[in-house]
């Protein structure tokens, strides 16, 4: 079991983030070493996906979008960091973008 304290868990709003990183570290380690590097990529929508970039850009913050792309931990860190920042602004763009994560996960098909 983790015992490493979680700088976020005093903040409200973001227990679903956190505990959606816990839980795919968690189903990750399981998973047998083929199966992870044949996981498929993160599908962002790419408009929101620039928004956040750009955003976060903008408090000194530079983004990997290669990495948002493919792992998903850096991807669901950098969402968590956006909720930390004085932007409300950023703070609804990272919260699109984590339910369209939670979407995905679910297999909840993309609204067009």
């Amino acid at each position: 079991m983790d015992t490493t304290p979680n700088p976020f868990s005093a903040m409200p709003g973001l227990a679903p983030v956190v505990t959606a990183v816990q839980q795919g570290d968690r189903r990750w380690a399981q998973q047998p070493p083929v199966w992870r590097e044949r996981e498929l990529s993160l599908h962002w929508p790419l408009e929101l996906l620039e928004a956040f970039s750009l955003r976060m850009a903008s408090h000194g913050m530079s983004i990997s979008r290669a990495l948002m792309l493919s792992d998903k931990r850096y991807a669901l860190k950098q969402l968590v960091h956006a909720q930390t920042l004085c932007d409300e602004t950023l703070r609804l763009i990272s919260m699109q973008l984590f339910r369209h994560f939670e979407a995905r996960q679910a297999g909840i098909s993309p609204l067009h």
